[in-house]
């Protein structure tokens, strides 16, 4: 890859790292560089801005969000979720004890809380069963979030699956084994199992679960709304389901993919080749599968509805397709980003300097303030988009332990990851205090450190 490439990829991932597990909405969100999912944390603020964004204090220590339909989720470096929004279904009723999460995940109107060990937490009025988790609760060590069901991948290569099955969704195919990976679409399922084959279950109308032969070699995989792909070892895209759109017409040819993404509720795909162009397939009416020129340099994509993002190495951001908001007409100036999420009418674009550009802020389409960045605009680190809403989490720099000061308890940990010892704990670590992102903890860190210090 080149090594301009290599180096916004990394940027880009240190951009995220808030992201413990899949940040999950039941519409489209980032795409971001395939195993850059899960990371050590930041701690901060959480910024919510558009529909149902307030609740409770969303003021300090958050190391993760995850926007659902009408609802948002926080994790907390005191792994405990505060969560806020639409309530219509109980979604936003977290079950006590509040405490020791360490991931989420956001349905259309359920919510999901893993936990240390290794059980699942689920909350909402229940009405078909996304929130009760089947017994024996423990051994989990990811969660996914359908439309009206759950997943949960357990330690042990098994998946367990539950909520509404009126289209099977919930009967997880024998031999229950051996997986490694798990993608929840509208109503159907993917696993992907450490021998490299994909097992998919569920509604199938449009074929989304008929996995083409050779079912062999798969790295990675996503959901659609009404169809599947897989990325295999060589780099080559595999595509089935709905082709109402072309979505499985892989543009030729199909090799050098590192990445794959397609928002669950579009019907067009994206895939970064090794090259750092972008390969655009599916619907569309709204143009956003014609990737614009010059198509190079890219480190990352992100698929909203009927618009696409690519972020390049050189920090610029590219957008095409629907533009009835203004979505993707990208202000001046187009530099130093380093983070994208589409939303269905809004764009956004996270800058280097911790301040996010937000795009479709045109009429009608802002009609939930989805556009308007709250003020002070600055410290962000993680971002995602909703259906009509946005997450961010704002760092303070130096603040290692989340209380919304920069004092001598965070002075103690810095010097700890000081030159070493680089000992990355399960929450927080040495990444937090590598301010200028140059993989290591030294004097112009410790200066910059020294600038934020707020006193005892």
């Amino acid at each position: 890859m080149n090594p301009a490439i290599r180096e916004a990829a990394r940027r880009a991932g240190a951009a995220i790292r808030g992201v413990r597990l899949v940040v999950c909405a039941y519409l489209s969100v980032a795409v971001v560089p395939v195993g850059v999912a899960v990371a050590e944390p930041h701690q901060g603020a959480i910024v919510g801005w558009g529909k149902w964004v307030v609740g409770g204090d969303l003021s300090t220590g958050f190391i993760a969000v995850a926007a659902g339909g009408n609802h948002s989720l926080g994790l907390k470096a005191d792994r405990s979720i505060v969560a806020w929004g639409f309530n219509g279904s109980g979604e936003c009723d977290v079950p006590a004890p509040n405490a020791d999460f360490i991931g989420i995940a956001a349905g259309y109107a359920h919510s999901l809380g893993l936990k240390t060990d290794g059980s699942i937490v689920a909350w909402e009025s229940n009405t078909s069963g996304p929130t009760s988790v089947p017994a024996p609760n423990t051994e989990f060590i990811a969660v996914a979030a359908g439309w009206i069901h759950s997943l949960g991948l357990k330690s042990d290569g098994s998946i367990v699956a539950w909520g509404d099955n009126h289209q099977g969704q919930t009967n997880i195919p024998s031999p229950n084994t051996g997986f490694i990976a798990i993608a929840a679409g509208a109503y159907h399922n993917l696993g992907l199992k450490g021998d490299g084959s994909i097992v998919a279950w569920g509604y199938n109308g449009s074929g989304q679960t008929n996995v083409p032969t050779p079912n062999a070699d798969f790295i990675a995989i996503a959901a659609g709304y009404g169809h599947s792909l897989g990325l295999k070892a060589d780099g080559s895209i595999v595509a089935w389901g709905s082709n109402t759109y072309g979505q499985r017409f892989v543009p030729a040819p199909n090799g050098n993919f590192i990445a794959i993404g397609s928002g669950a509720g579009s019907y067009h795909s994206l895939g970064v080749k090794a090259d750092g162009s972008i390969v655009a397939w599916g619907y569309n009416y709204y143009g956003q599968t014609n990737v614009s020129a010059p198509n190079t340099g890219f480190v990352a994509i992100a698929a909203g509805e009927y618009h696409s993002m690519g972020l390049k190495a050189d920090g610029s951001i590219v957008a095409w397709g629907d533009n009835g908001g203004g979505q993707t007409n990208v202000p001046a100036p187009n530099s130093d980003f380093i983070g994208i999420a589409a939303g269905i009418w809004q764009s956004l674009g996270l800058k280097a300097d911790g301040s996010i550009v937000a795009l479709g802020c045109g009429v009608p389409h802002d009609n939930y303030g989805q556009c308007k960045v709250p003020s002070p605009n600055t410290g962000l680190v993680t971002i995602a988009a909703g259906e009509y809403h946005n997450l961010a989490i704002r760092r303070v720099t130096g603040d290692a332990d989340g209380d919304g000061d920069v004092d001598r308890a965070d002075f103690a940990a810095l010097v700890d990851y000081l030159d070493g010892p680089f000992v990355v704990p399960q929450l927080g670590g040495w990444q937090f205090f590598d301010v200028d992102m140059d993989d290591d903890v030294d004097l112009r860190d410790l200066a910059r450190w020294q600038n934020a210090f707020t006193g005892d």
